[in-house]
């Protein structure tokens, strides 16, 4: 026991020796990247894409299947209905005529 704790501190005293003399100021500035364009993605519109998802109230999850193209349309539905909903805000009775 009393050898491995010796190993240990003699590890961590050679550890800070060596980052001690890394720590040298940088000779000159480094480069930054230049901006990438995002990935165009090649994968098939067509392809048939099989996700799962909990449901509430069952231990067995669902799971639809549908083409790559479908799975866009149906996000992009999702994302105006939800905008839609952000901007018509809260509608209640007391704040709007109710219909």
């Amino acid at each position: 026991m009393k050898v491995l704790l010796l190993t240990l501190v003699a590890a961590a005293s050679i550890a800070t020796a060596v980052a001690a003399e890394d720590q040298s100021p940088p000779t000159a500035p480094e480069a930054v990247p230049a901006p990438v364009a995002a990935p165009v993605s090649r994968k098939d519109p067509n392809e048939r894409v099989c996700k799962t998802s909990p449901v509430i109230g069952s231990r067995v999850p669902s799971r639809t299947c549908m083409t790559r193209a479908d799975w866009e349309a149906r996000a992009k539905a999702d994302r105006a209905d939800l905008e839609a909903a952000q901007r018509s805000g809260l509608a209640t009775c007391g704040t709007k005529p109710c219909s």
